[in-house]
């Protein structure tokens, strides 16, 4: 090579970079933008290090902006930076860069499962590719979405009593899919054998209960009543504090921490007739979900459970109805279309009729003379549901009941000389509770992924009592006395919220959202008035104020597949209460996680944090629902806990049987109880922040469940063992006690058996720890001198007593076994239900409670045990057209 050629080359390597005459993957890159466009990222490259690229402008956008700072960074990971996470493709062909846009291989199927006759949307049917044994579920709007790769060529539907569907998907691009599943005749004997209900090992959502209302119907009813909260307290976990009440307490928690919403509006009191009934009418519930524990990030507000209860929709396509007739109540259902296909309504109403049947054995037991006696109670629902178009649905929902119960003494005395009717006493009493509930929700689907719900809701709860009493002697002085009371509470509140539901894949959910709640409380005003010898007049008010507070909570929920085997759900509710000046705010985290151990086993593990602004003060001397709604305050903050929760989870191979075992810890702050010298008339008053105490709870315990899901003999064993403690620095001398919902042991069976095609037979047997009782630990004697108002009787002592320490003593153990026989049978399209049900079947007198009775013969008090309820046979007959 001569001299000139060789300077020449040498000057060709200095002045031209080497990136121009060959490049590679590794090359490094320093690059800076700042939301800037991808074409000046090209211009940058191709300038600097001459690396030109190709695209058609009219396909490859190339104007979206980036951001990215790069030093010395391989120009694979740049280019993946600046095109691969903009859908953009890149391929090297000779020394240039070809961009096309990248084409997806998936594509999303979303839309709503719903019932083929009627329209009603089904919650948690089973969405899924069975290829590639990947699903989802429905929401509580009955919507589902599923990404998936394009080349999958079927999709299978079920849903628990309907026929599973395959549907052949011939196109690979996003749709909107209405599914409609047809429901199966239950008077057929059909087994279903391929129902794909995900496994409780493929769900990372532990100390959840499902409760379908065909299983609530099957079980044994008392006074002829089908009860969802009494085949809730059927689950472990869960309890029914008095024998034969409805209301719930969940691992150890009081009855007011359980937030039971209703088409997402809170009901305050679920209870009717003394508790021995819930408010809820089974015959327009859809569904039932109940969370013990592990909480998502949607829920707030309460400490113990969710009971969240959704109510049918009504029938789109045609007009049907349901009428029952039991031993204490009737019911009645209506539902049809208002315009077919787009707007269908469902009212239901339920009257009991105790009121007339046992009223005049109420007026002679109870000693009325020429008075009355009556109690009922009433409720109905409405719902309206119009579709406006395939992405947008409005839901118009309303519960309203009350309880009213009325007596009326008029009676006269004689005096002892013989004289005819001297004294006159006159007597009213009325007693009167209920709920309102109004909810109006609107879904959107934004795209195939992401899915809204808007609710404005209006809650109430009212109690009311007033009494009025007068008395007269007809003698020469003509004496007279007369009072009048009234007491009355009430808590309303008014709220909006906003749900986001975002599914990017199958294996991915994300939720989230925000809420505000307008709290009203009117906690206790006493009204009182007092005239005697119509020489003095005293009238009283108590507490005659209303407290105001605002609630507002966002939160977010993550659910998703962290590694193989491993899935994880994490969550935030953040919240806020504004009250009489005071704020109180709460970070409350929320977690779950799963993983999938050898032989489909899974182990779970939770921990929740809860807080409630919110108090129920109960007064423990009284069985009547005069329990008062107060607000948190600066003198009485918040309620908060953290709950911890592990446990194993398995379905068998053939979705047979399903079993769960889960251990909780629970701690709870800033818990309230009465002071032991508190009264009614005390707690009404504007300083009931004086008389409670505040204090700390703990519950603990295990949980066993072992289901069998399907065939003709179908039931679950429940049990659970349990510890719950309170501690107050005022009661029991500041020692911890037991809680008066603890209870030790609790066992439960259940079990349905379809015999033919038309009975199916049930049975639920329970054994329970007794609960918790305090009595006196000795008495003493006190002569009191009778009242100069009634007849003149002898001068009797009268015990007073000293009590003991709080709750170191147990009632006896309590067990009940129950049965019920249902019969159907259908003609012409109309289907006939007779249900016969034994409560109590072999007469257990199981305790309600106890209380010191003066033996006639040894003039001695002896503890004497209440029992209420018998053996009590019923029968129901429904009429479904």
């Amino acid at each position: 090579m001569s001299l000139a050629r060789k300077i020449l080359l040498g000057f060709l390597f200095v002045v031209i970079p080497m990136q121009v005459l060959a490049w590679n993957w590794r090359t490094k890159i320093s690059l800076r933008l700042n939301n800037q466009p991808l074409s000046t990222a090209c211009e940058i490259i191709e300038k600097e290090y001459g690396i030109h690229f190709s695209y058609s402008r009219d396909v490859v956008k190339m104007n979206r902006l980036v951001s990215l700072s790069a030093k010395e960074m391989p120009l694979r990971r740049v280019l993946d930076l600046l095109f691969t996470e903009n859908g953009i493709q890149y391929k090297r062909i000779g020394d240039q860069l070809v961009l096309t846009v990248k084409q997806s291989n998936t594509r999303t199927i979303s839309g709503f499962v719903e019932d083929a006759q009627t329209g009603e949307k089904l919650i948690g049917a089973t969405v899924y590719f069975p290829k590639l044994q990947v699903g989802t579920t429905t929401n509580q709007y009955g919507f589902y979405s599923l990404t998936t790769a394009k080349d999958t060529m079927s999709l299978m539907v079920t849903y628990v009593s309907y026929s599973p569907m395959s549907i052949p998907l011939k196109d690979d691009v996003n749709k909107q899919m209405n599914i409609k599943l047809s429901p199966i005749n239950t008077l057929q004997e059909v087994e279903i054998t391929d129902q794909h209900v995900p496994p409780l090992q493929e769900q990372t959502q532990m100390s959840k209960v499902g409760m379908p209302v065909a299983q609530v119907k099957a079980m044994p009813r008392m006074l002829g009543e089908t009860d969802v909260l009494r085949t809730i307290q059927a689950m472990p976990g869960v309890g029914g504090g008095m024998e034969g009440t409805s209301g719930i307490h969940v691992r150890g928690g009081s009855p007011d921490q359980n937030l039971i919403l209703l088409d997402g509006t809170p009901v305050y009191n679920s209870t009717h007739l003394f508790g021995l009934f819930s408010v809820f009418n089974p015959d327009i519930i859809k569904n039932v979900d109940l969370y013990k524990g592990a909480f998502p990030a949607r829920y707030g507000g309460r400490l113990s459970s969710v009971v969240d209860i959704s109510m049918k929709d009504g029938d789109m396509h045609g007009y049907h109805g349901e009428f029952s007739l039991g031993l204490i109540a009737s019911r009645v259902m209506i539902e049809g279309p208002i315009f077919k296909g787009k707007t269908s309504f469902i009212i239901t109403g339920r009257r009991t009729y105790a009121d007339l049947l046992a009223q005049d054995a109420a007026i002679e037991a109870l000693k009325l003379g020429d008075g009355e006696f009556w109690a009922y109670f009433f409720d109905a629902n409405v719902k309206i549901n119009h579709i406006f178009s395939p992405k947008d649905r409005l839901f118009l929902s309303g519960y309203g009941g009350r309880d009213n119960m009325r007596v009326k003494r008029d009676k006269g005395f004689d005096s002892l000389n013989g004289a005819a009717k001297q004294y006159h006493e006159r007597m009213n009493f009325g007693l009167g509770w209920g709920n309102q509930a109004y909810s109006l929700r609107w879904n959107h689907i934004y795209n195939p992924r992401l899915f809204s719900n808007v609710t404005i809701n209006y809650s109430q709860f009212l109690f009311d009592t007033d009494y009025e009493y007068k008395f007269e002697a007809q003698n020469a002085i003509m004496e007279s006395d007369s009072m009048y009371g009234r007491y009355f509470s009430k808590v309303q509140n008014a709220g909006a919220k906003i749900d986001f539901e975002f599914r990017p894949n199958p294996l991915h959910t994300l939720r989230f959202g925000a809420q505000a709640t307008w709290h009203i409380f009117q906690p206790g005003i006493t009204r009182f008035t007092n005239v005697s010898d119509s020489t003095r007049l005293t009238d009283t008010a108590y507490n005659n104020t209303t407290n105001k507070g605002v609630e507002l909570s966002l939160y977010w929920e993550d659910d998703f597949k962290l590694a193989d085997s491993m899935y994880l759900n994490l969550g935030t509710h953040a919240s806020a209460f504004l009250v009489s000046g005071r704020s109180y705010i709460s970070v409350q985290p929320r977690l779950g996680f799963r993983y999938l151990l050898p032989r489909k086993w899974a182990f779970k593990l939770s921990y929740t944090s809860m807080t409630q602004y919110i108090h129920l003060l109960t007064n423990n001397a009284t069985f009547l629902p005069t329990d008062l709604w107060v607000a948190a305050t600066k003198k009485v903050p918040p309620m908060f806990s953290n709950q911890f929760a592990l446990g194993l989870a398995k379905t068998s191979n053939d979705n047979m049987f399903e079993m769960s075992m889960e251990l909780y810890a629970k701690t709870m702050q800033n818990v309230i109880e009465y002071q032991e010298t508190a009264d009614n008339f005390q707690s009404a008053t504007n300083s009931w922040e004086d008389n409670v105490v505040v204090g700390r709870g703990w519950s603990y315990g295990s949980e066993f469940l072992l289901q069998k899901k399907k065939g003709k003999l179908k039931g679950w064993i429940g049990y659970t063992l349990a510890w719950s403690e309170r501690a107050f620095p005022n009661v029991n001398n500041g020692a911890v006690f037991p809680y008066k919902y603890d209870r030790r042991h609790d066992l439960e069976v259940v079990l349905t058996q379809q015999l033919g095609k038309r009975w199916e037979l049930s049975a639920q047997w329970e054994f329970a720890t007794g609960a918790p009782l305090t009595l006196p630990s000795g008495s003493y004697e006190r002569i009191t001198d009778p009242s100069p108002h009634l007849p003149p009787s002898t001068v009797e002592p009268r015990d007073v007593d000293v009590i003991g320490n709080r709750n170191m003593l147990r009632m006896e153990n309590t067990h009940r076994l129950d049965i019920g026989a249902t019969h159907t049978k259908e003609r012409k399209g109309v289907r006939y239900i007779l249900n016969i049900s034994l409560y109590n079947v072999y007469n257990q007198k199981n305790p309600f409670f106890y209380s010191y009775k003066r033996n006639e013969e040894t003039l001695k008090r002896e503890l004497t045990k209440f029992s209420i309820l018998p053996i009590l046979p019923s029968i129901s007959y429904a009429i479904k057209f």
